[in-house]
């Protein structure tokens, strides 16, 4: 693990945990069904439960600099956002939870969905 960042704990009450994932994906295809059940499926492996989405964007007819296609969900315990570059064949996710989370899942999920083998993540920790 590499904590990323280390904050001042301003609500020590309120456990928060974030970790960020990056990568390399070897997908064939990475297109918007792709991600609603990539997102779905993320949701059911860390024992999620979805309030609202998967809501599903690509910037492709409004940007020239960005091409991908993106998401989000909002879970009881918080959320998560997903990005991708398709010319690039990167992405990141940002995983935020109110309740711990298994990195080690979290992780090998990601791996095993996205095809890859160069993913680097880290922890945003907190002052206790």
């Amino acid at each position: 693990m590499v904590l990323g960042v280390k904050l001042r704990n301003l609500k020590p009450e309120i456990y928060r945990e974030r970790v960020i994932v990056e990568g390399f994906y070897s997908l064939s295809s990475l297109d918007e069904g792709w991600v609603d059940r990539f997102l779905r499926g993320l949701s059911k492996e860390m024992g999620m439960k979805i309030i609202a989405g998967p809501i599903i964007f690509s910037p492709d007819k409004f940007s020239d600099l960005h091409h991908g296609v993106g998401g989000f969900v909002a879970w009881v315990a918080s959320g998560v956002s997903f990005y991708s570059w398709g010319v690039h064949r990167f992405f990141t996710l940002d995983v935020y939870s109110c309740r711990p989370l298994s990195v080690e899942r979290l992780l090998s999920y990601v791996r095993g969905m996205m095809l890859s083998d160069e993913i680097v993540w880290c922890r945003v920790g907190y002052d206790f």
